[in-house]
């Protein structure tokens, strides 16, 4: 008696798929062949994509969209502080979209750590 073949298909088309998250992945894995992470774990500027979104460490947020033309991420920021002028009512929460630069430039305050979508 033969053994049947077992066919192994991840997702609805199978492995061999292309979709954008592969390509997505493959060309960050190739990136960061080429420009390892620093000790820290931080992704450098040479390997982030134009228009990702990182995880990492900044200042006014954990997630940040990388814009290579402006050489800075776009992060959302809140802010609580209470007005002066209306003191003591009720902070009233202000969002507002802030701009970090990477941790290797100078004055830079975002560590992108792991890609998250394109």
């Amino acid at each position: 008696m033969q053994a049947a073949k077992v066919s192994i298909q991840t997702g609805r088309r199978g492995g061999r798929s292309r979709t954008p998250a592969k390509a997505l992945a493959a060309k960050q894995n190739i990136l960061l062949r080429w420009h390892p992470r620093d000790k820290h774990g931080t992704i450098p500027v040479e390997a982030l994509l134009d228009g990702a979104w990182y995880q990492g460490d900044g200042r006014t947020g954990p997630i940040a969209l990388w814009d290579a033309p402006a050489g800075l991420f776009r992060t959302i920021g809140i802010q609580t502080w209470p007005d002066p002028s209306r003191y003591p009512e009720v902070r009233r929460r202000v969002t507002g979209l802030k701009m970090e630069k990477h941790i290797q430039m100078p004055g830079g305050t975002f560590a992108p750590r792991t890609i998250l979508a394109r």
